[in-house]
């Protein structure tokens, strides 16, 4: 998973890798580059099943976190995009 971290962040400038599990991984991904690396991930990298979307709203923060997991089911592994969108937006 790291070394999928590796190249995504050369790429989408993605950050805050935080390993959960061997088969868990969540990465902070700005919100311009969200649509890119969705597709990216379906079609280069396998990533073909959301497995869950949620949002967190963080009132004191005015900002809500919408956090996506996607899954591939070849390599037996799921990866967390957390995204974070301004209240206002």
């Amino acid at each position: 998973m790291k070394e999928l971290y590796q190249e995504l962040k050369t790429h989408f400038k993605v950050s805050q890798f935080k390993q959960q599990r061997a088969d868990l991984a969540f990465i902070k991904v700005p919100k311009k580059k969200l649509r890119s690396l969705l597709l990216h991930l379906r079609g280069r990298e396998g990533f073909t099943h959301l497995v869950l979307l949620t949002a967190v709203d963080w009132i004191e923060n005015k900002q809500f976190q919408l956090t996506y997991i996607v899954s591939n089911r070849t390599k037996h592994i799921d990866l967390g995009l957390c995204v974070f969108i301004k209240r206002k937006d």
